[in-house]
C-alpha cells in the first residue's frame, strides 16, 4: 500500500497566502486563525444565520438588563444601565447634583469645622428676624433684605416663578404658522447710569451697586480696599483719575512724566504709591497716595526711595 506524501507548503484556502506545514498532526487548511474565522463569518452571513444569533443575543442582554433594572431613587423609574445613579431626567439630575454637594459640604465642615462655600467668609451674625414670603416661617437671618428663611425656599419661589411665566407664554408660542404672533416681554429691569471711580467711564448696568464698569476695575478697587482693611488702616476713597490729575502726569519720586496710555507691568505706566506704606502704619486716602511709575513703585516697595538710575524702555 502507497504511504500518502505529507505537503512541506500548503497555500490558505482564503487568502492564498503559502504557510509551512509541521511534521505532525493534520494538514491545515488556512494559515491562522483568524482567516478560518474570518471565512466561518462570510459563510454564516450568506446562510443568515450570523443575523440570528446576533438577534438572540441582543434579546438575552435585554431581558437581562430588565431582570436587573433598578427603580430611579428620585422618581422610580427603572435604571437598566447598571452604572447609572440616576435615571437621566433633569429634575434627577438636579436632585442628584444637589446630594453630593450637600455631602461634599458636610465632609468638608466634619474636618475642616467649616463649610467649603463659606471658608473665606467673614464673621456673620444672624441679628434679623424675618418671615419667609416662600413657607410663612419665622427665621432669623445675617441680612436686613433678606426674604427666604433658607436657599431652598428661594429655589421654590424662583421655580414657580419661572413655571408661570412659561405657563402664559406657551399658548402663543404654539400659535399656528399662518398667523403672526408678535410677542413684546415686559422690561422687568431697570437701568442705571454711572461713572467708573477707577477710570472715570460711563456705564450703564441694571445694579444699582455696581461701582465699576468692568470686572478688572472693580479688581483694582477690591485689591487696594483689601490691602488697606488687612492692615488695619484707615479706607477712604482714592479716584486714580484724580490723583493722576492733581500729580500732573509726572512721578511723584523721580520727577519724570508717566505714558498715560500704558498698563502695568510696562515700566512707565502709572500707578498708585502710599507715601507712607501701609505695613507701616499708613492709611489709604487721597492724602496718602501720589502718582508713580511702575519700576519707581517697586523699586520703593514698603520702604525709602533711593533712585538706582533710568527707568528700562518699552
Amino acid at each position: 500500500m502507497t504511504q500518502a506524501i505529507r505537503p512541506t507548503f500548503i497555500n490558505c484556502a482564503r487568502c492564498g497566502t503559502e504557510k509551512k506545514v509541521g511534521r505532525g498532526g493534520p494538514i491545515p487548511a488556512y494559515c491562522s486563525a483568524a482567516c478560518r474565522n474570518a471565512l466561518s463569518n462570510e459563510r454564516a452571513r450568506k446562510d443568515g444565520r450570523y443575523e440570528q444569533r446576533l438577534v438572540k443575543m441582543r434579546a438575552r442582554a435585554a431581558a437581562q438588563r430588565e431582570a436587573e433594572a433598578r427603580p430611579c431613587p428620585y422618581c422610580g423609574s427603572p435604571m437598566t444601565n447598571p452604572r447609572r445613579v440616576q435615571c437621566g431626567a433633569p429634575e434627577c439630575k438636579r436632585q442628584f447634583r444637589n446630594a453630593r454637594q450637600a455631602e461634599f459640604q458636610r465632609k468638608h465642615k466634619a474636618e475642616h469645622g467649616v463649610y467649603y462655600s463659606r471658608q473665606y467668609d467673614g464673621d456673620r451674625v444672624k441679628a434679623y428676624r424675618i418671615t419667609c414670603i416662600q413657607c410663612g416661617t419665622e427665621a432669623v437671618v445675617t441680612k436686613p433684605t433678606s426674604r427666604y428663611c433658607s436657599h431652598s425656599c428661594w429655589y421654590k419661589a424662583s421655580h414657580a416663578r419661572h413655571a408661570q411665566v412659561e405657563l402664559a407664554w406657551k399658548p402663543l408660542l404654539r400659535a399656528p404658522r399662518l398667523a403672526t404672533v408678535i410677542l413684546l416681554r415686559p422690561l422687568r429691569r431697570r437701568w442705571f447710569s454711572a461713572c467708573c471711580p477707577m477710570c472715570s467711564t460711563w456705564f450703564i448696568t441694571d445694579n444699582p451697586r455696581d461701582r465699576n464698569c468692568s470686572r478688572r476695575c472693580s479688581r483694582r478697587a477690591a485689591k487696594d480696599r483689601r490691602r488697606a482693611m488687612e492692615r488695619d488702616a484707615f479706607v477712604q476713597h482714592v479716584s486714580r483719575p484724580d490723583v493722576y490729575e492733581r500729580d500732573q502726569w509726572t512721578c511723584q519720586l523721580c520727577g519724570e512724566a508717566v505714558l498715560r496710555d500704558e498698563v502695568v507691568p510696562h515700566p512707565q505706566a502709572p500707578t498708585l504709591d502710599h507715601i507712607i506704606a501701609l505695613s507701616r502704619g499708613g492709611t489709604h486716602e487721597p492724602a496718602n497716595v501720589q502718582l508713580a511709575h511702575f519700576y519707581c513703585n517697586l523699586i520703593k516697595n514698603d520702604g525709602e526711595w533711593a533712585d538706582v538710575g533710568r527707568r528700562p524702555a518699552a
